[in-house]
């Protein structure tokens, strides 16, 4: 690799390729503040996050105090000053006089749809007019929305927006088989189908893979559903056969609803292997949660597109790199209730 170091924003070199980030708090560029930050987010986690440490060194005449306060909202741009990769606020701030920095936690948006909870009751709503309801309700700005044309009903008591969301678009994957994610682009909530977004850049061992890790697992298995009634009369039941005679049975039971196809959901509450796959990069920034991305690596087998699960973005020293977990599959954060 052709690592490149420059004066505090963190650059690199891919071959010819030159990667470098910018800080911005409110409208002040701040890049030259920091000495090493962490941008990423998860499946799981929700709200992409930007750890920033800044250098804090009051008594330097030489260096302008900053003054951030929680709440102020913080950028992460590409080199061009245009091409936005985070917007967010601040949520908390550290100081340590042993480090001599400051350490600035920041969320996106989504922050906000899993700290504050709601109750409703959702009757002949589809899961996009669900979701504008209670955005609507936050003031959270909405961007594009996801079209699932399927109405349904919806209960939820003291649940956070981003599982009333999740539920509501849960059921309509459980009609349609299609997945979907809520991601924050420029200050708005979106929901978007997954599996359309994949790296244009290759991530190879003889290019950016400097270690990789695999692992399998059969601990949320479901492989047998039985289908109830509301009465709780048993209506059938479906299971995957080649996973029961491999594994065993990995039981779950289903209520039939009103206006879902019970055998269609039923299935889609299956779950087979999990394989998991960490791969530690020179960086690339486009490799975030929820993208595709075409991997070769000999060590751990992977060889095609695999879905991003998590990522971690970090610069420090002059160097950038990333560490990603990928699986084979899209996994879409469902939400039961």
């Amino acid at each position: 690799y052709e690592i490149a170091q420059c004066l505090v924003g963190s650059e690199m070199c891919i071959r010819d390729r030159v990667v470098r980030v910018i800080v911005v708090h409110k409208d002040t560029d701040i890049t030259e503040y920091v000495s090493s930050m962490s941008w990423g987010g998860s499946r799981s986690e929700v709200a992409r996050k930007l750890e920033l440490h800044i250098v804090n060194a009051p008594l330097d005449k030489n260096i302008t105090p900053l003054t951030i306060n929680l709440a102020d909202p913080v950028y992460l741009f590409e080199d061009d000053g245009k091409t936005e990769l985070f917007r967010g606020f601040v949520v908390e701030r550290e100081a340590s006089s042993t480090t001599g920095t400051v350490t600035y936690t920041c969320y996106d948006l989504l922050f906000y749809t899993i700290k504050s909870n709601a109750t409703y009751n959702f009757s002949s709503k589809t899961a996009e007019a669900i979701t504008q309801m209670v955005c609507d309700d936050m003031e959270i700005p909405v961007g594009s929305l996801a079209q699932t044309g399927l109405t349904q009903k919806l209960i939820v008591q003291n649940v956070s927006i981003y599982e009333i969301i999740m539920r509501a678009y849960t059921q309509a994957y459980q009609q349609n088989g299609v997945s979907y994610r809520v991601v924050a682009k420029k200050g708005y909530l979106n929901v978007e189908e997954m599996g359309k977004v994949v790296c244009s850049i290759e991530i190879t061992e003889d290019s950016n893979i400097t270690s990789s890790n695999y692992k399998e697992s059969i601990t949320n298995m479901v492989n047998k559903v039985r289908i109830y009634d509301g009465e709780g009369k048993p209506q059938g039941v479906v299971q995957n056969d080649a996973d029961v005679k491999k594994y065993g049975i990995f039981q779950q039971t289903y209520t039939k609803e009103e206006g879902k196809d019970a055998t269609t959901t039923a299935k889609s509450m299956f779950k087979t292997v999990e394989k998991t796959f960490t791969l530690e990069c020179v960086n690339l920034n486009e490799a975030v949660t929820g993208a595709g991305a075409v991997v070769r690596d000999s060590s751990t087998g992977l060889s095609g597109v695999v879905w991003i699960d998590a990522d971690t973005h970090t610069w420090q020293n002059g160097v950038a790199t990333m560490s990603l977990t990928v699986t084979l599959k899209q996994m879409m954060d469902t939400k039961e209730g």
